[in-house]
């Protein structure tokens, strides 16, 4: 398959990963990606592997606001917001 396209990127920096590269990778919808740079001029995209945790006791978290406020969000927040948690926690 060819591994090579080109694509140009948009007035807002957005491209989309092309379909020949996304079939090959089995990358779906609901896929959480990393991007990470590697200078001077390439970027590295890595689908991250969500697992279930095992089983842990969860606290109480009535009245906690965090909770509360992310309950309150849209899915498609909630979402991105965990999207990029577990991103960051994949950093660390």
């Amino acid at each position: 398959m060819e591994r090579t396209v080109l694509r140009i990127l948009g007035k807002k920096g957005r491209t989309t990963i092309p379909w020949p590269i996304r079939a090959e990778l089995d990358f779906c919808p609901g896929d959480v990606l990393l991007f990470e740079s590697d200078p001077p001029d390439r970027v590295v995209i890595t689908r991250l592997e969500v697992y279930e945790p095992e089983e842990v006791e969860e606290p109480d978290l009535t009245g906690d606001i965090f909770t509360e406020e992310f309950h309150r969000l849209p899915l498609s927040q909630q979402y991105r917001l965990l999207a990029s948690l577990l991103a960051d926690f994949h950093l660390q």
